[in-house]
């Protein structure tokens, strides 16, 4: 493996690690915004979130189609935490884990999407199989 591809697999796991930690943070954000727990939601957020570690697996294992399923995703997250950005209103302390769930999902769908370091991460996965 290049040194290219060494970054791109370096960054696939820090941008993993950077959405399974936005996906926590929402839940947790969700859940104590609440006087008690809300069990069918608390569900229905980790089977999310389970599905998303499966897809970023599949990521990490180069599979062309979890790309790009995590890109069109990555997308809509993108354009509903901008979108909620825009409806907040209030001081601008409540608005930075938003701005930071917008800085990691463009920061995804860059890597997966136009990186040369992952696009030689991808090539070095689908050669060796």
């Amino acid at each position: 493996m290049n040194e290219l591809a060494q970054l791109g697999r370096r960054r696939t796991i820090l941008i993993s690690i950077s959405i399974l930690l936005v996906s926590l943070h929402t839940i947790y954000f969700y859940q104590s915004a609440l006087p008690e727990i809300n069990t069918s939601k608390l569900i229905q957020q980790s089977i999310r979130f389970i599905l998303t570690v499966i897809l970023l697996i599949f990521v990490f294992q180069a599979k062309r189609w979890a790309r790009i399923i995590a890109i069109i995703l990555f997308s809509l997250a993108l354009l509903g935490a901008v979108i909620g950005l825009l409806a907040i209103s209030g001081a601008f302390i409540n608005k930075i884990p938003i701005l930071v769930m917008i800085f990691i999902y463009a920061m995804a769908i860059h890597h997966l999407g136009f990186s040369n370091s992952y696009k030689a991460y991808f090539n070095y996965k689908n050669s060796i199989k």
